[in-house]
């Protein structure tokens, strides 16, 4: 291209349109994250913000076939901004208020985390996933913190997403109407 003869020496290696497209594609899917998220905000949806950024930012990322850079110093101010509101919104008191809730809390996650390493291993059987990426996949958890852990893993993040989004969105959908029709 003619801006590579723009520059020489050094700085000719360091310039590339490569990198200015990427740059444009990240704002462009940055845009796209905020705008959805603001939608979804709106919409009133459950995790709005979070639900209507990642589909519009999905959306776009998969029309442009952008190519974000993500890093490590990214996931880890993700993750630290993840910890800092569960710690902000947990509420300690209620643990100590009511302390027999913590042995049925804990049952609860071992017959949890037991059946979804169970269904990992049947997504890998049927689906050929490899298991990195099914465990994820199937575990329990919040979207972000499950993106956050299966980058850092090194699973197919994206597959485990989808997983996600939709568990996230059927059970959001499913469960008032379970709990509605249950308690009739």
């Amino acid at each position: 291209m003619w801006g590579d003869g723009l520059l020489q020496g050094r700085a000719r290696h360091v310039f590339s349109w490569k990198g200015v497209l990427n740059v444009r594609e990240s704002i462009v899917i940055a845009a796209s994250v905020l705008l959805g998220g603001g939608v979804g905000h709106l919409l009133r949806l459950p995790s709005g913000v979070l639900v209507g950024g990642m589909v519009a930012g999905l959306l776009v990322k998969g029309v442009t076939l952008g190519d974000l850079p993500g890093g490590n110093l990214l996931s880890v101010a993700s993750q630290l901004l993840v910890a800092y509101v569960i710690v902000s919104n947990s509420d300690v008191a209620s643990l100590r208020a009511h302390p027999e809730a913590v042995p049925a809390a804990l049952f609860y996650i071992v017959l949890l985390l037991a059946f979804c390493i169970g269904m990992a291993f049947a997504v890998v059987r049927f689906f050929g996933i490899d298991l990195r990426t099914a465990v994820y996949a199937t575990a329990p958890g919040a979207l972000s913190g499950m993106a956050l852990s299966a980058t850092d893993a090194g699973a197919e993040t994206p597959v485990s997403l989808i997983f996600h989004l939709f568990r996230m969105v059927i059970v959001l959908i499913v469960t008032p109407l379970a709990a509605l029709f249950l308690t009739r």
